[in-house]
């Protein structure tokens, strides 16, 4: 399988580089928005995690009352 694909990747940007340029840029950009979508839904996770007691209090050091 690796070297079917190997083969392709091969004859694919030699037959056609300005389609294999298009290719290996759409695959960084779609790359890049997985990763941001990951670690924007993790960190926001670890933010509610840490955060979880500390919405009741306005600043004013009584808890709002």
């Amino acid at each position: 399988m690796y070297e079917s694909l190997a083969h392709f990747l091969k004859t694919f940007s030699a037959e056609s580089p300005f389609l294999w340029a298009l290719l290996v840029m759409g695959v960084t950009a779609a790359t890049g928005l997985v990763l941001y979508g990951f670690w924007e839904i993790v960190l926001r996770g670890v933010g509610l995690a840490l955060g979880v007691g500390q919405g009741r209090d306005n600043g004013t050091g009584n808890g709002g009352h």
